[in-house]
């Protein structure tokens, strides 16, 4: 009799050892199921990231473009213009990678060289095409275009560091530059970068005020910035880039400029 007992308590467990097992199988199922969704809807999201990065890369182009179709127009308007920004950018492309900018970054200097100029599109033609030197009041119509080109692409969160170096690449090592007279080092550094670029597209292009001048002449005037109102560090840079004949194919320019006076006795009173 007790036998009987025994052995009824034993199958009785494991009947409930076999439902308990098989218990947990549906339930090890229902976890590897969940898990598989899981992964199923993890890798459909990295898609749909990766579809928006390339989406918003696209936008942000296609947004770029437009601010460079019109910055190209105006410098179309003026044949003195014609091509300088495209200059500037390259010039500065190549010394951000020279001075040890990730490619990135030296993107955005490249795209703030394209952009430089773009505020001059509120400032009057007469005032960009003239051929003699700029009265005061003219001369402080000139002196906003940094800010309104800055202004433009301020929408613009992606671009933001490009901002920064379109309000700054007028400004100049011992504070004579503008909007905000910064000094030395507390001037952006790609706003560094494109500034010598623009000096020397200036020095070397065609003015209503003057002829270009020689690539040599260029750089005997950016050795007399040099420190002064030009980041002498990034001037040895960008005569080790350019010294021997110049950027490669950089073809006269056509923009108004910071350069020497008519007579090449020095510096003259116009903008860059």
């Amino acid at each position: 009799m007790a036998g009987n007992v025994a052995l009824s308590q034993v199958l009785s467990y494991a009947r409930d050892l076999k439902a308990a097992y098989a218990a947990s199988l549906t339930r090890e199922q229902e976890l590897v199921d969940a898990n598989d969704r899981l992964r199923k809807g993890y890798q459909q999201s990295l898609h749909y990231a990766v579809d928006l990065k390339k989406t918003y890369r696209h936008l942000q182009g296609a947004i770029l473009q437009s601010l460079l179709g019109l910055a190209n127009a105006l410098e179309a308007k003026d044949a003195y213009t014609r091509g300088h920004s495209t200059r500037v950018a390259g010039v500065a492309r190549q010394m951000a990678l020279g001075a040890g900018l990730s490619r990135g970054a030296a993107e955005t200097v490249a795209q703030a060289g394209l952009l430089h100029d773009l505020g001059k599109i509120g400032v009057p033609e007469s005032i960009l095409t003239k051929s003699g030197a700029l009265t005061p009041e003219e001369w402080q119509i000139m002196r906003r275009h940094p800010v309104t080109s800055a202004q433009i692409v301020a929408p613009l969160e992606f671009f933001d560091q490009g901002a920064i170096i379109l309000r700054h690449h007028h400004e100049r090592c011992d504070g004579s530059g503008y909007p905000d007279g910064l000094r030395g080092d507390l001037i952006p550094f790609g706003a560094r970068i494109v500034a010598i670029a623009d000096v020397y597209d200036a020095l070397t292009s065609d003015r209503p005020y003057r002829p270009r001048r020689p690539h040599t002449e260029a750089v005997r005037q950016l050795l007399e910035e040099k420190g002064r109102t030009l980041d002498p560090r990034l001037v040895a840079l960008f005569l080790d880039l350019f010294g021997a004949d110049g950027p490669a194919g950089h073809e006269a320019s056509h923009e108004a400029g910071w350069a020497y006076g008519r007579d090449g006795s020095g510096p003259s009173d116009r903008p860059i």
